[in-house]
């Protein structure tokens, strides 16, 4: 009987454990994962982006980033948001979108907002192309310094990589990024230190116009090792400063104006040919360069002892113009 028993109460539990299994196997059924979720459900379900949540809500950029494609979002947290609010002299997020206009106040958001999914490890010091745009249409560009933290437009940290969601990847970032002039596309790139140095010496404070939304500007720029190359080549002259003082600064003025086109020309808009620049000539007139399109971009300058420049990048657009990157330094006779 005790055997009988015992054989009885193992079938039973044996029974039940399977009947258990067999109910967690249906929740399991019932409840699958849903796997990950869009980006604004993504961002909506972390307290720390309530501020931007409002603002993807209040510029219909809710709906783009909830649909199918692909993004990457840089997510400035509700503290940026506060800097940022309190930087501009904004006490609500309310203040902002009426002086942007709801308008302005999404081309903002879409400046943090790229039309591809790049994941940290694909991050590298670049010119990147988010989806804002300028007052004449063409895409802006923000500048991404991949060091030993990575920066954008020198102002904003990313905290936090690689946030999955079902249409692409949102990065942490400690603050609120703004379209830059092409004065600040130079200012951000280490690479342009001599160039910004220079802008800030010569007369006619050239940082400012730069800077200023009174017109729009094409500036071919060169970089650090350009300018390495004017002081290497200059009798007498061992640093920036000391070409500086050289030339004076009324002639730097002279050079860097000889640099800077009226308007916003794109490498679209490129043609062989001569093109004003801004460098006066002395005479009422202005300074020419020689655009000539080959298999190369080459910018040729007036001066037989310089080595013609090249155009190496293109398209870096600010919201009062554009720049080109240039390999040699333009000299005027």
């Amino acid at each position: 009987m005790k055997s009988f028993l015992k054989k009885g109460l193992i079938l039973a539990m044996s029974s039940m454990m399977f009947l258990s299994s067999c109910s967690d196997d249906d929740n399991n059924d019932q409840n699958p994962d849903p796997g990950p979720q869009s980006l604004t459900a993504t961002l909506a379900a972390d307290a720390r982006f309530s501020v931007l949540v409002d603002a993807l809500q209040r510029t219909g950029l809710d709906a783009t980033l909830d649909a199918s494609g692909t993004y990457t979002v840089f997510a400035p947290t509700d503290a940026a948001f506060t800097t940022a609010l309190g930087d501009l002299g904004y006490n609500s997020l309310d203040e902002l979108e009426a002086a942007l206009t709801t308008a302005g106040l999404r081309n903002v958001l879409l400046y943090h907002v790229l039309g591809a999914e790049v994941m940290a490890a694909d991050v590298s010091t670049v010119y990147a192309s988010p989806a804002a745009t300028n007052a004449d249409g063409d895409a802006l560009s923000l500048f991404i310094n991949a060091g030993s933290e990575v920066l954008i437009n020198d102002a904003a940290t990313v905290r936090e990589t690689d946030i999955n969601a079902s249409n692409g990847v949102a990065h942490v970032i400690d603050a609120v990024i703004l379209p830059l002039s092409v004065y600040g596309l130079i200012q951000v790139n280490p690479d342009y230190s001599s160039l910004e140095a220079a802008l800030g010496l010569a007369d006619g404070n050239l940082d400012d116009v730069l800077s200023g939304d009174a017109a729009q500007y094409t500036l071919f720029a060169p970089n650090n090792a350009a300018f390495d190359t004017v002081v290497a080549n200059t009798p007498g002259v061992n640093n920036l400063g000391e070409l500086v003082a050289a030339l004076g600064t009324d002639v730097l003025s002279t050079v860097l104006l000889y640099h800077v086109v009226d308007g916003t020309v794109l490498a679209a808009d490129l043609s062989t040919g001569s093109v004003n620049t801004l460098a006066s000539d002395g005479m009422g007139g202005q300074l020419d360069i020689f655009i000539n399109i080959g298999t190369e971009v080459n910018i040729i300058d007036d001066n037989n002892d310089t080595q013609d420049a090249v155009v190496t990048g293109t398209d870096f657009v600010g919201t009062n113009g554009a720049m080109h990157t240039i390999s040699s330094v333009l000299l005027p006779q």
